[in-house]
């Protein structure tokens, strides 16, 4: 059966490595060449010999390995039909730096160096080889630096990530530990009333010292926080829409069916100092829990769909309510998750902060009155 394949000459010519070179350059180079069929396991090339041929991968693939001081073989890096090998040592001689073994069947184009020296004007065949050779090498040289930057690039941020990490350790410790400090207090009737707004803004004040640490230490943007103009009109107003949807009801229960109580009853008191002080403490709440804890947690689980980050930020955001009763926690908890989801769908916090805001100003006015 005839051999349909193309000519050493066409595949030559047709390489990109070679499409520089003269017609009579390829012509000079393909009577000197031949074909090889390479069996898997086959080595090409040996690491250490003293040959400057050139090979011409023209189908399977191949890898190049090196020996390790263990005895073993570590692999470089593969190759494809198209490769050229040898270029290096071609151009400065030398031994071989790694072995070339074949994964595959392989049909390789042997350009050996030696017979190239021996055919009619060998010196300007050979010197326009090197020099499209010589632009390979670089081109590769560029290609392997570029690969070479990206690593170190992904390395340093994964030392970046590691550290980052231990201080978020740290950082979620020592929330727990303040939120088991204040239970104590509160547990040992040091605070008469948990919702008196001075020890609800001491509460805060200990919260906010590790809040603020952690974001001068990881140097975390405020657009990171939620803290940004992008998305702030949409964030606001689908949080508008929920506050006057949720309301409704909330009023309709309080005016037709809720016993009446009194404020000493809860320890609880609506009215102006209330609504302010309440608007700047539910910032604080949003800026830690949202902004930073759910933004941190969702970034060191690589959790693309926030999921495992809203429940744990949930999870932590409750314990700090332990002062105020199981009850509290259990609101808390559920309302941290509603919150984390309209979140992870804005991605600013003016909505989840004026959702926070107005939810709590309902309960205390559903409590009070």
């Amino acid at each position: 059966m005839a051999d349909t394949r193309p000519t050493i000459a066409e595949e030559l010519r047709s390489n990109r490595a070679f499409e520089q070179l003269s017609p009579k350059t390829i012509d000079s180079m393909a009577t000197v060449s031949r074909r090889l069929a390479v069996s898997p396991g086959d080595l090409i090339v040996r690491e250490g010999e003293e040959n400057s041929d050139l090979f011409l991968f023209v189908a399977g693939t191949a890898v190049a390995v090196r020996n390790s001081e263990d005895g073993g073989l570590v692999v470089l890096n593969a190759i494809a039909p198209g490769d050229c090998i040898g270029e290096l040592t071609f151009l400065g001689g030398g031994r071989r730096s790694a072995s070339v073994r074949a994964e595959t069947e392989c049909d390789v184009i042997q350009i050996p160096a030696e017979a190239l020296q021996s055919i009619p004007d060998a010196p300007a065949v050979i010197g326009d080889l090197k020099g499209a050779l010589a632009s390979v090498v670089v081109n590769r040289a560029r290609s392997m630096s570029d690969e070479m930057l990206a690593s170190l690039r992904r390395q340093l941020e994964i030392k970046t990530i590691q550290n980052q990490f231990g201080h978020f350790l740290i950082f979620t410790m020592a929330m727990f530990l303040i939120a088991t400090a204040l239970f104590y207090l509160v547990a040992e009737e040091y605070v008469q009333n948990v919702y008196d707004p001075g020890f609800s803004w001491q509460a805060v004040i200990f919260l906010a010292v590790p809040c603020l640490l952690i974001i001068k230490i990881m140097k975390i943007p405020m657009a990171e926080l939620g803290i940004k103009r992008e998305g702030l009109a949409r964030s606001l107003g689908e949080a508008v829409a929920i506050c006057v949807v949720i309301t409704i009801p909330a009023l309709i229960y309080l005016f037709a069916f809720k016993p009446r109580s009194t404020a000493s009853e809860f320890g609880v008191t609506v009215d102006a100092f209330f609504l302010v002080q309440y608007f700047f403490h539910t910032i604080f709440q949003e800026v830690g829990s949202r902004g930073l804890l759910q933004g941190l947690f969702q970034k060191f689980l690589d959790d693309t769909k926030g999921h495992k980050a809203i429940l744990l930020t949930s999870t932590v955001f409750a314990s700090l309510h332990l002062a105020f009763g199981i009850d509290a926690v259990i609101i808390t908890f559920v309302a941290s998750i509603v919150f984390g989801y309209v979140y992870l769908r804005q991605k600013n916090l003016i909505g989840v902060t004026v959702l926070h805001y107005w939810l709590g100003v309902l309960a205390a006015t559903m409590v009070a009155f």
